[in-house]
């Protein structure tokens, strides 16, 4: 526990954003304290695919050689028709930002990696289990509520992030809403470890009867989403035999050991705006899109990149406090079009019958 008062930034929430942002933030010098209501990062798979963008960034960060070693590097796309026919490849070759365009990791190692690294820099200390209950700005500074299960924390800070996830508290307490759509159709999302499968690419099954996705992923692991239809159950789709059954569907991996089964909804939406005075959003407090094009958490780590540097230079005195007005500018269009693709990229996934699919 930290007995300071008073922070430059105090960021909320240490998924992958959060970390992403207090590290950056530690590397440039800025004292942070970073909170997080939970007794550690996850320690199931979420996110499976980052980006060469996030890369560049986890290298800016100073984690890249930690984090290389535990990606699949490069992987591409193949979509096959209902019948099992492959019709399209997705194959990226470019090395723009010098990385593989599509890389699998896993969320629990990409987070831990973030977490240690932290303990570098000294000036970012951590606490975990501790939750946010309160907090109110004035034109200079942000007084901040904390509790850690014991006596209130009483702090303030120059900048407060809220990282803090779909459900932000930072953002329903500064009453900025989120508008867009959520999709009627819900997946089953399966991973597994030990898989038989030695594909390294994607595997899209545009079926109408149970459209699915087959992802890579390292050290053995795979991801699969199965496009559940309206009526269906989900204490149904979960029972064991039933999660069997679907696997033998699209692949050899009935006898793979299941790591993680769970019943999601997908979201397309975005906060009215990103910044009120001294408190900002990133990642899913502010956007939230479809998994269709891997581009969920690479779009919080865009924004903690953006953020970050900007952060640092009105806290040191570099530049003025309108500078932060540029990070909702800059970002709030690129997370859109990121939306909009993932939006597209489900239409073929989904497709809504036969001749569609067969269209394919």
């Amino acid at each position: 526990m930290t007995t300071r008062t008073h922070w430059p930034v105090i960021v909320v929430g240490a998924g992958p954003t959060g970390l992403t942002l207090a590290g950056l933030l530690g590397r440039y010098g800025i004292d942070v304290l970073l909170v997080e209501r939970n007794a550690q990062t996850v320690q199931e798979p979420r996110a499976v695919s980052i980006d060469d963008e996030s890369l560049r960034t986890m290298q800016s960060v100073g984690v890249i050689n930690e984090l290389v070693p535990n990606l699949v590097l490069g992987y591409g796309s193949e979509y096959f028709s209902p019948g099992g026919r492959p019709f399209l490849q997705v194959k990226p070759t470019t090395l723009e930002y010098g990385y593989p365009r599509r890389n699998a990791f896993r969320q629990p190692v990409l987070e831990r990696i973030l977490r240690d690294n932290l303990a570098r820099y000294g000036n970012v200390p951590a606490l975990f289990e501790t939750e946010l209950v309160e907090f109110s700005q004035s034109a200079m500074q942000v007084a901040v509520r904390l509790r850690d299960g014991k006596a209130p924390i009483e702090v303030s800070c120059d900048y407060l992030v809220g990282c803090d996830g779909s459900r932000s508290f930072v953002r329903q307490s500064l009453g900025i809403d989120m508008h867009g759509s959520t999709f009627r159709e819900r997946w089953l999302i399966v991973d597994i470890e030990q898989t038989t499968d030695p594909t390294r690419d994607t595997k899209v099954y545009c079926n109408p009867l149970r459209p699915c996705l087959s992802l890579p992923g390292p050290n053995g692991t795979r991801r699969f989403e199965f496009m559940l239809h309206d009526g269906e159950q989900d204490a149904d789709v979960l029972a064991p035999d039933h999660v069997t059954a679907l696997l033998r569907l699209y692949g050899r991996d009935d006898e793979a050991v299941l790591q993680r089964k769970v019943v999601y909804a997908f979201h397309a939406r975005m906060t009215d705006r990103w910044r009120a005075g001294c408190v900002l959003l990133a990642g899913d407090a502010a956007h939230l899109m479809p998994p269709f094009a891997g581009q969920g958490m690479n779009s919080g780590v865009r924004d903690a990149h953006n953020l970050a540097w900007k952060l640092a230079a009105v806290a040191s005195g570099q530049f003025g406090e309108r500078l932060l007005d540029t990070y909702e500018a800059e970002r709030r269009d690129h997370a859109a079009e990121m939306t909009q693709l993932a939006i597209r990229m489900g239409q073929v996934m989904m497709p809504r019958g036969r001749l569609q699919a067969l269209a394919w």
